[in-house]
């Protein structure tokens, strides 16, 4: 701020702009993401869930189950939305992403079981009509899918570009518009390279799954509720083809930044996870009878293969230290299903922001998660960035201000005023879009831009007074400013690309 005093008139035009700038901001600021402290259901598991939960991991609202024995347990923590939500029950629809593929393993499972097709049946033997750019991709089979160890990239060229990478960080939807033909064509065209390791692959389970349909004569949609979901009793859960088709009451998915994102949604993708939401008290249900063996293909959870990280994996399942689980994570969803086979303890977490829910499932499972200070170091970069972003936006108001005197910084000109002012725009929406407000007071925000829209205020009474270009080379300040306001309008298209991409 200023060491020399403004003139009066000045100073309280200046001051008066940034009182009502601020209250406008706080409008417009960006929403914390906090674990509200609604609950329902079994007391004594919110309980748990609280000493599990870090505080500020993001976390807006919490459906949980937990079986011992045989015996399901149940309960809600936190809200199904930002404001004006209701609490979360164990009957609130969370959108429940790559938990998808444990189904979609355990139909090929069944079906194996049945005798109604091989593990090694091969894409070529499903799609013979089809040309494969790759032959190693026609001789996968359906087991090597089921295993990670296609060698399948995880998403086609198709949609894992920057700009839908971008999008998909600002909750967007990457997989929307993906038909089952899409699915196929790209698996047509990929290669499989390093086949027979266990890599992670989208594209992989999705052809799985339309592989499945298509030697069943019927889609994915009616497969799962056919093998998995009308066989468990799962009534709750359902495939969406568009996000119009959400059900109404289900909860609203958050980035943990508080914007809200885009429902998945695909045809092509379900049987990898876009699209499909459930409850608490179904994925319960399904893991229930997984843990007992009662569940259609519960033999998919076997393990198989090992993994890089030492762990081992069967069909989608991976089994480390003795808990066989999967996660699952969409644009503004967490999901995760485990289970303690020797001690026949399961536990299922469904969250609606993007923050992780694994580490609470593996703590109501009896395994040490992350601490809470790994944690906070893992979240201090972002939360760093951030307070630069609103520090860098806040000192336009101390250029506009600058005055002659013994300051080492000389009186800015207008180009620096209009530099400085286009720079702290385009911080403030990096800050607005990315900022790390779950650890962050969102006040923080409003507070910068204020102080930036004093700025503008100051910048416009002093600019009559001011010169166009200080100094003895304005060609040079010309220069450096142009060279300025492109660099800052390249990164503010950035920004603005991955929304519109959204």
């Amino acid at each position: 701020m200023p060491t020399h005093p403004l003139p009066r008139s000045r100073a309280v035009v200046t001051a008066s702009v940034i009182a009502m700038a601020l209250l406008l901001s706080t409008l417009l600021m960006p929403h914390g993401i906090r674990l509200g402290e609604e609950s329902t259901g079994d007391t004594a598991l919110v309980r748990t869930v609280r000493q599990a939960a870090w505080p500020s991991a993001g976390h807006l609202g919490l459906s949980v189950a937990l079986i011992d024995h045989g015996t399901v347990r149940l309960a809600g923590l936190g809200t199904t939305r930002v404001s004006g939500g209701r609490p979360v029950d164990s009957r609130t629809r969370f959108e429940f992403g790559s938990v998808t593929k444990t189904m979609t393993a355990m139909i090929l499972a069944d079906m194996v079981a049945k005798k109604e097709l091989s593990p090694r049946t091969r894409l070529r033997d499903i799609f013979p009509g089809r040309t494969f750019r790759d032959p190693e991709v026609a001789a996968t089979t359906l087991e090597e899918l089921a295993g990670q160890r296609s060698g399948i990239p995880s998403v086609p060229e198709s949609i894992g570009g920057p700009v839908n990478l971008l999008a998909s960080v600002l909750g967007g939807n990457p997989y929307r518009g993906q038909t089952v033909q899409d699915v196929i064509d790209d698996a047509t065209r990929s290669t499989a390279e390093g086949k027979g390791e266990v890599a992670y692959s989208n594209l992989g389970f999705a052809i799985l799954g339309q592989a499945l349909a298509a030697h069943a004569g019927t889609s994915y949609r009616d497969l799962l509720q056919r093998r998995i979901l009308d066989p468990l009793g799962m009534r709750d859960t359902v495939l969406v083809a568009r996000p119009a088709d959400v059900p109404d009451g289900s909860a609203r998915g958050y980035i943990t930044s508080g914007h809200e994102a885009e429902p998945w949604s695909s045809e092509g993708y379900a049987p990898t996870g876009a699209g499909g939401w459930t409850t608490g008290a179904d994925l319960a249900r399904f893991l229930a009878a997984t843990i007992k063996g009662t569940a259609p293909g519960a033999d998919a959870a076997r393990p198989r293969w090992a993994m890089p990280d030492g762990g081992r994996i069967g069909y989608a399942w991976r089994t480390t230290d003795g808990v066989t689980w999967h996660d699952g994570s969409t644009g503004g969803f967490s999901s995760f299903v485990g289970f303690d086979p020797e001690h026949q303890r399961g536990a299922v977490v469904l969250g609606n922001t993007s923050a992780s829910v694994e580490y609470i499932g593996m703590r109501l499972l009896g395994e040490d998660g992350p601490t809470p200070a790994q944690m906070l170091t893992a979240e201090l970069p972002a939360a760093v960035l951030t307070v630069l972003c609103l520090i860098g936006a806040a000192r336009t108001l101390e250029v506009a201000t600058r005055r002659r005197g013994r300051r080492l910084l000389p009186e800015p000109d207008r180009l620096k005023v209009a530099s400085m002012s286009w720079r702290a725009v385009v911080l403030l929406s990096i800050a607005w879009t990315f900022g790390s407000w779950k650890l962050l007071w969102p006040p923080l925000w409003a507070l910068a831009a204020a102080l930036f829209a004093g700025a503008v205020v100051l910048g416009a009474l002093r600019r009559p007074h001011l010169p166009t270009a200080r100094g003895p080379r304005p060609r040079l300040r010309w220069a450096v400013t142009v060279a300025s306001v492109l660099l800052w309008t390249a990164v503010g298209a950035v920004v603005a690309t991955g929304w519109i991409a959204r």
